[in-house]
């Protein structure tokens, strides 16, 4: 087989191959041996078709067959003989079958760019403060009391306050008009909160259930509600309930039922931990964050448009997929439009071009995943899969979920190099205190 390489461009090369002629006459041979059994020929026993008229009858339809088969089996070794690694699959274009006996064949291979990365050693990155005060730990424990309160409604005759939970109906009108969407009953309404807007609950402050009151407010531009956006609305409102949060005591009591611990002292402890480790995680991401960004931006290589096409694809399908994990069904052709590519065509880019610089700088490292790393992603495919280890590593190497695994360990092995030498700034904002979950 003989193997030339041309270039088309920084992403693109011309791949053309010329299969020798006693391979691809062995092949038509195979081919129009099972045709002459397969076929029925008046005139002519089965199997016993003259080659000549099975080519009269066939001879396109077993040319088509055998390139496809040539192309499948050949293409693969070509690339090898070549030391191209494409980003995905050629695009064959031209194929013809030689008077010497030859098949030869073009393709189109998207390849990486070749590229040097400089300066990935040192980065200054801003690491947010991981500190845990006293103060963060009890506002946690506020939230958990929050998040536990029993709603109880108010017996005494008093006017609503902040904290509050109103019950209301509320109509509103544009220009004097009904605007019939928005007429709403029974809305659970905490006080403070501005769910509905930011000055809606400052009106209801101080009114009484019962009252029924009205009230003018305006909305931005760039309101949520496109229906509502510059508009002024007038609301009718009746508070019909008024709701109070009766908060539980920290105590060890509750410490047993709300937070699942022995007592007070080992929740607050729990607390402190799983704040800790959320500042920590919420640090390294943002170190890494920045070290993505600082590569990314300097790095001016070529990308290939069909490469880039593909991602914006992958980036919507799981969009898609997402949506229907959820049990909510989009149609793809919604989300697939010219101008939500063109809106996710820089994250796409960017996305390809940090893949592209951890490959690189694995490379320039010599960074690689060891037996045992490889071993640990395929037993990790196998259970997703629920199939053997044995099974994944002898007919799955080089499929997209043991590819897409690798890539994520390699990547997590070129971050942690590149954290380990980044240099620390203080940041240039006090970062807000990173909340634990329950």
């Amino acid at each position: 087989m003989k193997v030339s390489v041309t270039d088309v461009s920084a992403t693109q090369k011309k791949l053309q191959v010329v299969v020798p002629a006693d391979r691809v006459q062995k092949e038509l041979d195979r081919r129009y041996r099972q045709l002459a059994k397969q076929v029925r020929i008046k005139g002519f026993r089965p199997g016993k078709v003259p080659r000549k008229i099975l080519q009269s009858y066939y001879g396109k339809t077993v040319e088509g067959e055998v390139s496809n088969q040539l192309i499948q089996e050949t293409y693969p070794d070509a690339l090898k003989e070549a030391d191209i690694k494409p980003l995905m699959e050629g695009d064959v274009d031209d194929f013809s079958f030689d008077e010497s006996g030859t098949f030869t064949y073009t393709a189109l291979v998207e390849v990486q760019p070749e590229f040097q990365v400089d300066d990935y050693l040192g980065l200054e990155v801003e690491k947010p403060d991981t500190t845990v005060t006293d103060e963060m730990v009890e506002q946690e424990l506020e939230n958990l009391r929050d998040r536990h309160a029993e709603i109880r409604t108010v017996e005494e005759d008093r006017e609503a306050r902040l904290g509050d939970v109103a019950v209301v109906d509320f109509t509103p009108f544009i220009d004097g008009e009904l605007y019939e969407k928005g007429k709403t009953d029974d809305f659970n309404l905490e006080l403070g909160t501005g769910s509905l807007h930011p000055q809606f609950d400052d009106q209801v402050v101080g009114h009484r259930a019962g009252e029924t009151f009205e009230f003018d407010l305006d909305y931005p531009e760039d309101a949520e509600n496109a229906d509502l956006a510059g508009k002024t609305v007038h609301f009718q409102v009746t508070l019909k309930e008024l709701k109070e949060k009766v908060l539980p005591d920290l105590d060890d009591e509750f410490a047993k039922k709300g937070g699942d611990h022995d007592s007070l002292e080992g929740l607050k402890e729990s607390v402190r931990e799983r704040l800790q480790k959320s500042r920590e995680q919420a640090s390294t991401m943002a170190v890494r964050q920045s070290i993505v960004e600082q590569l990314t931006a300097k790095a001016d290589f070529e990308l290939s448009e069909k490469v880039v096409d593909r991602e914006v694809d992958r980036r919507i399908n799981q969009f898609v997929h997402q949506f229907s994990a959820q049990g909510i069904n989009l149609d793809p052709a919604r989300f697939n439009t010219p101008e939500i590519r063109q809106e996710q065509r820089p994250q796409a880019e960017r996305d390809i071009r940090w893949r592209l610089i951890v490959e690189q700088i694995a490379k320039q490292e010599q960074i690689e995943l060891s037996e045992e790393e490889k071993e640990a992603v395929y037993q990790d495919v196998a259970r997703l899969y629920r199939t053997t280890a044995d099974d994944i590593r002898e007919n799955y190497q080089e499929s997209a979920a043991v590819q897409e695994m690798i890539q994520h360990k390699l990547e997590e092995k070129v971050l942690k190099l590149l954290e380990d030498n980044a240099v620390a700034v203080a940041p240039s904002k006090e970062e807000e205190p990173q909340q634990a979950e329950e």
